[in-house]
């Protein structure tokens, strides 16, 4: 059941990207600088989610590096699957926002099945997202809140993404009110998730 779980939470969390993305306001903070590299070096969004997931899991493991534990690496399967259901996802999501109220649904929509997914996927505790396990690493050595640091990772992102669009490309590379909104405001929806859902989802997976 734990297994079940943490798969749908994979699904929902790849989903929730792209339904970010495909509002058409703009990406989710959580994939902007992926977004920004493969306008620049022509290539999927999928497989520059890899890369620069890959890159989040050696930070990890530069951080934990006392407590390094080996199913960190595990993360490098996880960027994987994540990339392959961010291309299939996109390929597979066909619905096209006519004006600006379908297109704020959407993004909203969008932020909240991200942040089910997230809750999910690091409440199983198997292989955390590759940002997700990063931002965890960074809670627990500075013994803050994984929501509240995870708001200024998404901000910080954005930053990065911004600078890197501006000097090589001359543009945004997608840059929009999905951006913000996620940035400033995923965390504290976690956050939220967290309160109603981790509960029951362990008492699922773990019978407590």
């Amino acid at each position: 059941m734990r297994i079940v779980i943490y798969c749908i939470g994979l699904v929902l969390l790849a989903a929730g990207i792209v339904v970010q993305t495909k509002s058409g306001l703009g990406v989710a903070a959580l994939t902007c600088f992926a977004t920004a590299l493969a306008a620049v070096l022509h290539v999927t969004l999928g497989s520059m989610v890899f890369a620069t997931y890959v890159i989040y899991v050696a930070i990890q493991a530069w951080i934990t590096r006392k407590h390094f534990r080996p199913k960190i690496l595990l993360e490098l399967l996880f960027s994987a699957m994540m990339g392959g259901l961010v291309d299939l996802m996109s390929a597979w999501f066909v619905f096209s926002p006519s004006n600006m109220f379908q297109q704020v649904v959407l993004m909203l929509l969008g932020l909240a099945i991200t942040a089910v997914g997230v809750s999910t996927v690091v409440g199983m505790d198997i292989v955390p997202n590759a940002p997700d396990g990063l931002v965890q690493s960074i809670a627990d050595s500075l013994g803050k809140k994984f929501g509240s640091i995870k708001v200024v990772f998404d901000t910080s992102h954005v930053a990065a993404s911004l600078m890197l669009s501006v000097c090589m490309l001359g543009n945004l590379a997608g840059f929009g009110l999905t951006t913000v909104v996620s940035a400033l405001f995923l965390g504290h929806v976690i956050n939220i998730v967290d309160r109603f859902l981790q509960k029951p989802l362990r008492g699922l997976a773990f019978g407590n």
